[in-house]
């Protein structure tokens, strides 16, 4: 054979298409399924659970609950009083994925729901990058990549479902507005709408809201970036298909918001903390810090001391990175490359929150922001763009290689490496020395912050880590040398784009899963998690209805434990309770459970229905601790000598409250105070709740003489369901029904089938007016909001799924 037929023969195989190749996009679609499949495999089987934190303590007991209800349950009774199940703008029991609970146990939805949910992540991210003219090659390697970003991959730690959904689907949501924009075709415009709402059931509602400001953003830029290609016509068609969608996810949502509207005003957290909220949760140098040190460092946060509310990381991959720095310095001036560049300096801004002036502009001018806690739930926008930066250098440099300005590339190359190692070696040499300088700096700035106690822990674990720090600096110079490398080698020789893809992507999940994978905890099955301690074996032995008060120094005091097992608690755990409710209990407007009115006035513990307490097992002899201890216990034992000791358990001891008032109880008297006056009557020793109601508002009735001799009346509740109370009462006397549940204006009350007004008594509960005799009184939760919603999301989804099949068959 001839020389010449050889080398024809060579270059025919050369040539030829690899199977991989021929397939690739199957691959990639199976590859991003299989990679969460894989990643949550053991959590896949009941006799496990993802151990989230948020998760454990209120995730899984309340949505147990909620699957044990004979019907959808609206009122959830057995926290802070009674809360709206419906009380926050997302689906919660309504959302798509959480049905499958009727059938798959509710721990094992919740992996298969990350799994979902992280197998959407990358290909909504795999779509877009395709749709704005990348390679599936390069497509593949930011699917991948931004299926495990920090904010995404590191949610399971708390199990927060939820913010994974929307940060997950937000791709999906950029890729249809941005082919929407792009055909001008009514399909994409409902495949938003539909998308978004299904974000929003699915999600975390602040997040999502991050995404669609982020959005609008990118539809401006879209259309000034092809403004000379977009005719009148087209501009029009986009705006009113445009309102459309933003209408259609209005009525989608109707289900789950008008519930919401109904109840405003009734929640804790006032509109005006939310920049209180971000002020203090994304202080630098707190959220640069709590940032840069585990991410970067290898020192996991639990080593390097995680602050409140702060248990995830943001590390995006030092693939990402480096092809974004390349991107932005190269190809400035290729469409996208800027917009994403200054997106992600924006949304860096946003994050870290009061901390520059910037944060004043969103605050002042975008409407809702100021509503929200936490500004640095934005930054998965900012991982977002810097992924799609990356992707755009990848592109360019490793797949098209076309115009690669090679003098320029070395130079950058040289400049990160150089930067890296000056650092790597700075960091080496100068130990001691850096670790007192960020001590000096930190010391007294985060102080006021954290406490001193808090920023000593965080020397100490920075000194006991340094090593691990030092090593992740040294990691990331060998990423990013390895990295440099091969675009070096893609420069000299011809290598198939799927073999770049294909190495990268191993890199980037070589870089990636060791730090999020530190964030996916185990837990037992939950009849292990959960089993009945002595204390709850107890309580269920009473069968009547009643509520505990578990003192601040129970173990499961701001935990659904208790719920698990059916009991009803003055506290719990819940994201948002009610503003009176927290009044009562003398938590103001806080969130969390902060009882100092059932510390210091007893009383309220018998309005409160509260029969029994929970509270440790005091030491007899106290001598063997020091001084303040000793006070402390005396002043516990004190407190708890009003109350009768029923039951001593290995480490708690359960007290029982003789003068706990009924749940439903008859009172013969009433005054009518403002809101702000009947706290303080009720702090008074002269105040008797079992002679007198505090109402709001004058019923109108008359005031019986010597109500306190009259003879009481008889009150049995005969049925107690989340959604339906049922009392008989007896009485030779007119008087007014008290049920010591939280009054709210969703519940509605009727006596022998009639109608009555519910008034607000004493300051948070429910009373109603009842005649003298024998009487049926029912209370129903009826959500006018709701029952509206619903109707029209389930209207509106046919008509948007209608819209879908005739765009979809006509090609509009």
């Amino acid at each position: 054979m001839s020389k010449k037929k050889k080398h024809k023969k060579v270059h025919a195989l050369e040539s030829k298409p690899f199977f991989l190749e021929i397939h690739w996009e199957k691959f990639v679609i199976v590859l991003l399924f299989l990679l969460p499949l894989i990643y949550f495999s053991s959590f896949l089987s009941a006799d496990r659970m993802i151990g989230g934190s948020d998760y454990l303590i209120g995730g899984y007991p309340f949505e147990k609950w909620i699957g044990e209800q004979e019907e959808m349950p609206m009122w959830y009774p057995h926290v802070f009083g009674g809360v709206p199940v419906l009380g926050s703008p997302v689906g919660g029991p309504l959302a798509p994925l959480a049905q499958l609970r009727e059938i798959i146990p509710p721990h094992v939805v919740l992996a298969l729901s990350f799994v979902v949910f992280f197998f959407l992540a990358g290909l909504g991210m795999y779509l877009y990058l395709k749709a704005i003219g990348l390679s599936p090659y390069t497509a593949a390697l930011g699917a991948v990549i931004y299926q495990f970003i920090g904010n995404l991959a590191t949610t399971p730690s708390a199990g927060h479902a939820g913010r994974a959904a929307s940060i997950a689907i937000f791709p999906l949501m950029i890729f249809f507005i941005h082919s929407a924009l792009k055909s001008k075709k009514l399909l994409y415009f409902v495949l938003t709408s539909l998308i978004t709402a299904f974000a929003f059931y699915e999600g975390h509602f602040q997040i999502t809201y991050y995404g669609l400001i982020f959005i609008l953003g990118y539809v401006i830029y879209y259309l000034v970036a092809h403004r000379k290609e977009i005719t009148r016509k087209d501009f029009l068609k986009i705006l009113g298909y445009g309102l459309l969608s933003i209408v259609l996810i209005c009525l989608l949502m109707a289900a789950i918001w008008l519930p919401v509207l109904g109840g405003l005003g009734t929640a804790a957290r006032g509109v005006e903390r939310g920049y209180a909220y971000a002020s203090s949760w994304a202080m630098p140098p707190l959220e640069l810090i709590d940032l840069v040190i585990p991410t970067f460092s290898g020192i996991q946060e639990n080593d390097w001391g995680r602050h409140s509310f702060k248990i995830h990381l943001e590390y995006f991959g030092i693939v990402a990175v480096i092809l974004a720095i390349f991107t932005a310095i190269l190809y400035w001036k290729k469409r996208y490359v800027r917009f994403y560049a200054i997106a992600a300096l924006v949304v860096v801004l946003v994050a870290i929150g009061s901390a520059t002036p910037f944060f004043r502009i969103p605050y002042l001018l975008i409407p809702g922001f100021r509503l929200f806690r936490a500004p640095a739930l934005i930054f998965y926008l900012a991982s977002f763009s810097i992924i799609v930066l990356g992707a755009v250098g990848f592109e360019n440099i490793l797949i098209r290689k076309e115009n690669i300005p090679i003098r320029k590339l070395y130079i950058v190359s040289g400049i990160i490496i150089a930067s890296l190692a000056i650092v790597a070696l700075i960091f080496s040499i100068g130990g001691d020395s850096i670790v007192q300088s960020m001590q000096d700096s930190m010391q007294p700035k985060l102080a006021s912050q954290w406490g001193q106690q808090t920023v000593r822990t965080k020397i100490s674990n920075i000194q006991n880590n340094y090593s691990d720090l030092v090593a992740g600096v040294w990691r990331s110079l060998i990423f990013t040398g390895l990295l440099i490398g091969f675009i070096y080698v893609s420069t000299k020789r011809k290598i198939k784009p799927w073999i770049f893809s294909g190495l990268f992507i191993v890199i980037a999940l070589i870089d990636q899963l060791p730090f999020v994978s530190k964030y996916i905890p185990e837990a037992p099955a939950p009849e292990k998690y959960y089993a009945a301690d002595d204390i709850t074996r107890y309580l269920k032995t009473d069968r009547t209805i009643f509520r505990v008060f578990p003192t601040p120094w129970y173990e499961h005091t701001t935990d659904l434990y208790l719920l698990y097992h059916d009991i009803q608690s003055a506290g719990g755990y819940i994201p948002n309770p009610l503003r009176r409710y927290q009044e009562f209990i003398g938590a103001g407007r806080s969130v969390m459970f902060n009882p100092s009115n059932l510390i210091q006035y007893p009383a309220f513990i018998d309005l409160l229905n509260l029969k029994y307490i929970i509270a440790p097992t005091l030491p007899a002899d106290v001598s063997q601790y020091d001084p303040q201890t000793q006070r402390t216990i005396e002043r516990i034992r004190l407190y708890l000598s009003r109350y009768n000791r029923v039951f001593t358990g290995n480490r708690y001891t359960v007290y029982e409250n003789q003068s706990a008032i009924p749940r439903a109880h008859l009172v013969y008297g009433y005054e009518v105070h403002k809101e702000t006056e009947n706290l303080d009557i009720m702090k008074s020793a002269n105040f008797n709740p079992l002679n007198t109601v505090l109402l709001e508002e004058d019923p109108g009735a008359p005031h019986p003489e010597n109500e306190a001799n009259l003879i009481p009346g008889r009150v049995e509740i005969t049925k107690y369901k989340p959604n339906e109370i049922v009392c008989r009462v007896e009485s030779a006397h007119p008087g007014f029904l008290v049920l010591a549940d939280n009054w709210h204006p969703d519940w509605q009350a009727f006596v022998d089938g009639e109608q009555r007004k519910i008034y607000i008594a004493n300051h948070t509960f429910r009373a109603i007016y009842v005649p003298s005799g024998n009487h049926e009184v029912v209370f129903k939760y009826v959500s006018p909001g709701f029952n509206v919603g619903r109707i029209i999301s389930i209207i509106t989804l046919l008509l948007a799924l209608g819209f879908f099949a005739v765009s979809a068959k006509y090609r509009i």
